[in-house]
């Protein structure tokens, strides 16, 4: 990682990925962040003098997000504008901006009213299923077990 010069020539505090390396701690290829890139999902945070597109500690977290959007079936248009959505709220290093208008936001009322409907969906499937896992939590608890099971680790 690289660390970015900021408009005085003064190092910045974050660290910047260049593709390779967000590819690579996201567990996908760089071929795939450069197509997202293209897509318009994952836009560079910085593009050297040399044309090297260098990215935020933020998206590291946006492209995992993306990533588990497309496992839950979120059409990539809708994927997108979350990105955009979640960009213009957010710093590059990930804190919540505090200052932001409506005006910086680049998606129209009834994009975010899709946002808001799919996020709706989603919640009422994880709410579904989370109520399925604790009754069949219970019942091999009761049948089986007859007391407490430690949980898998499971790696990111």
């Amino acid at each position: 990682m690289s660390e970015a010069q900021t408009g005085a020539g003064q190092p910045a505090s974050l660290t910047y990925y260049t593709t390779a390396e967000l590819a690579r701690e996201a567990g996908v290829t760089r071929r795939t962040v450069m197509h997202y890139a293209e897509l318009g999902l994952l836009a560079p945070d910085q593009v050297t003098a040399s044309g090297r597109a260098l990215y935020g500690p933020y998206a590291l977290r946006l492209l995992r997000d993306v990533l588990d959007l497309r496992a839950l079936g979120v059409p990539l248009d809708e994927a997108r504008d979350m990105v955009a959505l979640r960009r213009a709220t957010h710093g590059v290093d990930g804190t919540y901006r505090r200052d932001w208008t409506r005006a910086d936001i680049p998606l129209s009322d009834e994009q975010l009213r899709i946002i808001h409907a799919r996020l709706r969906l989603l919640n009422a499937a994880y709410a579904r299923q989370a109520d399925g896992l604790a009754r069949f939590d219970r019942w091999l608890t009761k049948r089986f077990t007859g007391g407490e099971v430690e949980p898998l680790k499971v790696e990111d």
